[in-house]
């Protein structure tokens, strides 16, 4: 399925069935708690008649295409067919610049070959506006002609109201009982009825036009929209809609729009090979699409992943990759109006959990603003990382586009309901209370006190000191400095293991077994510890030996076992990509090409997971944050290094064996038998660790029969 989205409305095209197969009544899964977004569209596509009354025509579903493809960085997606001497291609998308929620349908119809002959067009809307979701049914529906618009117009017991209309005047019309896709079929014109008159089970509605005789060289252009009205007007939209076009035509209406897509895309990093700078620029323009921009509560929210992909929810932990890049990339617009839907968002549901009043949400929320979470027989997931990665985005929004007076309006909320909730939930040994973390491992004793939460607590904490200078806070400016400090030098001195790997998390280090999680990397990528020390090294070399899958491609996302934690994860790959850049690591070269050219032939969109074994896509795709978001940061990180050190220095450590003094500090590694006795060594001569990687990789893939997924969590 490919997507297009102008943050509205979410259009799906299906490479396998040839038609459009999804119209979203909403980007997002659920606006609130209970509900659900409902697809409308059961399908929408085109045909020709070439030849004239009496001739069968071809519907386009019919015909393999040539060519299924996006035109690159916009939310244009092409499809392009041969049929009858003449070249047909299809340009579907959601306008990105129309404040609707609406797709536009364009085709041109080139004569390359063969004599000059009558060419008609049609398209068949057949959308579904029955009772139900998230697929409503067809029962009782209504399609009715509004000869005032030249649209047809159809409702149903579902309440929504949709129109479909052209962009030049149609030369026939129909709709059930005169369903035009037989019409087309034998080749006839549509019959120009007015609709289906009162309710009508399975409705349809068709358009014709005329294109003329084409001569070789000769184009026809033709196209229509759909549009949506949330309740039973959709004049208005139509009104809406046919403003937006004043007139246009369906040629000038397509390169409008790729023109409007070439006028956002302000920058891009230097030096990228080809291939990089399409699926970089496509990259960019999932994460405009991923921007939700329905107007009040909703805008700004930024989903995980686009439809179909499952993740079409709003995590706090994606949108922040999300909004790195953004600001990275010079999108300053898009950047603020993110943070200001989480700090407008109606959080605070779970303080029993929390144990202090705070405002960015435990883990995600529903389309409307509302926090939300997802619970299982081990209770919600609560997770604490989101108020470190909030701070983290803010400083990095801050520093882009120097907005000191949003951040001076912002504070009061920022200040006492995110960092001083992050002070608050630092225990004394530096680290993060026990929370669900990264990987969402839900509560009810599987809390654990994570390398992740407290690395990114400690990044958002040291940049929110330097917040908190920039508007005159100097008590927190040095609390909250302190706390950063603390918990940057926890990282390494509570959760070394023995060889210097930073451990998943203080329970599972204690534990002796199970502690490899690629997730501690983030504390190299973030600038808490020496790229070129003890603990860098270490967790790089403790990855390499032990969470590559079998096809020898990037990195499973920890050790824990089971056939999600143990596919390749591409936003891993490329957070360590990050820290191998910093680490002088060679082998980041090959893994962001790998992750280029997997991108390269899949219509440079990029997934959640690569089979370990095939290397196919697998999980959900587009993945906006953890997919787009996170390859933009990796490319605008090779040009300008991000190479800022949050907290001053580097956390403390033991050198690495022949660092020549490079691990940054004194502090003695974890012992073998301190909280509890981990007898593990996962780095050391090299024969010894290439041993000790076959027997774990064993261990895994016997612990991925075993443990089947944690169905409540990502």
């Amino acid at each position: 399925m490919l997507v297009s989205s102008n943050g509205r409305s979410v259009v799906g095209y299906d490479v396998d069935a040839r038609r459009v197969k999804s119209f979203l009544e909403h980007p997002y899964q659920a606006r609130s708690d209970g509900s659900h977004t409902r697809n409308l569209a059961y399908d929408l596509y085109s045909g020709l008649r070439v030849g004239g009354a009496g001739q069968p025509g071809t519907w386009l579903t019919e015909v393999a295409p040539a060519r299924i493809d996006y035109e690159t960085g916009t939310g244009v997606i092409v499809v392009e067919r041969e049929v009858q001497g003449l070249k047909v291609i299809e340009y579907l998308y959601a306008p990105i610049e129309l404040a609707e929620h609406a797709m536009f349908s364009i085709l041109s119809v080139e004569r390359t070959s063969g004599a000059p002959q009558p060419v008609d067009g049609y398209t068949l809307f057949n959308f579904r506006l029955g009772s139900g979701s998230p697929s409503p049914g067809a029962e009782g529906e209504t399609i009715a002609w509004d000869d005032d618009r030249q649209s047809w117009l159809e409702w149903g017991p579902g309440g929504l109201t949709l129109a479909y209309g052209s962009f030049t005047p149609v030369a026939r019309r129909s709709a059930s009982p005169d369903n035009p896709f037989p019409a087309l079929d034998a080749g006839a014109d549509l019959s120009n009825n007015d609709g289906t008159g009162g309710g009508f089970d399975d409705a349809a509605a068709g358009l014709q036009w005329s294109l003329g005789s084409l001569d070789v060289g000769q184009t026809g252009w033709f196209g229509s929209f759909v549009v949506l009205d949330a309740a039973s007007d959709v004049a208005p939209r139509i009104d809406a809609v046919k403003a937006f076009v004043a007139g246009r035509s369906p040629e000038q209406l397509l390169s409008d729009e790729k023109a409007a897509w070439d006028a956002w895309h302000e920058s891009a990093p230097s030096g990228l090979s080809s291939l990089e700078a399409a699926l970089y620029r496509h990259s960019m323009a999932i994460l405009r699409m991923g921007q939700v921009s329905e107007p009040g509560k909703s805008d700004g929210q930024i989903l995980a992943s686009l439809p179909p992909g499952m993740w079409n929810i709003s995590w706090v932990r994606d949108m922040a990759y999300a909004v790195v890049a953004l600001a990275r990339s010079g999108h300053h617009a898009e950047v603020k109006r993110a943070l200001a839907f989480q700090l407008g968002a109606e959080s605070g549901k779970y303080q029993e959990y929390v144990g202090h009043p705070y405002q960015i949400s435990i883990t995600r929320y529903y389309g409307d603003g509302v926090e939300e979470t997802d619970f299982n027989e081990d209770g919600p997931n609560i997770e604490f990382d989101g108020f470190g990665l909030f701070l983290w985005t803010l400083h990095e929004y801050v520093e882009a586009s120097n907005d000191s007076a949003s951040l001076s309006t912002w504070w009061p909320e920022v200040s006492s309901k995110i960092g001083d909730v992050l002070v608050k939930l630092q225990e004394p040994s530096g680290l993060i209370a026990p929370d669900s973390s990264i990987w969402e491992v839900h509560w009810n004793g599987k809390q654990k006190r994570f390398a992740y939460t407290t690395i990114t607590a400690a990044n958002g904490l040291c940049r929110a000191a330097k917040l908190a200078e920039r508007v005159g806070d100097a008590e927190r400016a040095q609390s909250y400095l302190a706390a950063g400090r603390k918990a940057r030098d926890a990282v390494v001195s509570q959760l070394s293991a023995p060889d210097g790997t930073i451990a998943q998390s203080l329970e599972e280090l204690n534990a002796g077994h199970g502690f490899l999680d690629a997730a501690a990397i983030e504390a190299v990528g973030l600038g808490l510890v020496n790229p070129k020390g003890r603990a860098a090294q270490a967790t790089l070399a403790s990855m390499k030996a032990a969470l590559v899958p079998p096809s020898g491609r990037g990195f499973f996302r920890n050790d824990d076992g089971g056939w999600y934690d143990s596919q390749e994860w591409v936003f891993v790959d490329l957070r360590t990509a990050q820290a191998m850049r910093k680490s002088d690591d060679s082998d980041r070269t090959s893994l962001v090409q790998w992750i280029t050219d997997q991108g390269a032939e899949n219509f440079n969109l990029i997934s959640e997971l690569h089979d370990a074994v095939t290397a196919d896509y697998r999980g959900e795709m587009p993945m906006v944050g953890f997919g787009a978001g996170a390859y933009a940061i990796v490319l605008w990180d090779r040009v300008n290094p991000d190479d800022l050190v949050p907290c001053g220095d580097f956390a403390p450590e033991a050198q690495a064996p022949g660092s020549g003094g490079a691990g940054g500090g004194a502090a003695k590694p974890k012992a073998a038998d301190d909280d509890g006795g981990c007898g593990c060594q996962l780095a050391g001569s090299g024969e010894s660790r290439a041993l000790l990687g076959a027997w774990l990789l064993a261990a895994l893939w016997l612990r991925r029969w075993l443990r089947p997924r944690d169905g409540g969590a990502r």
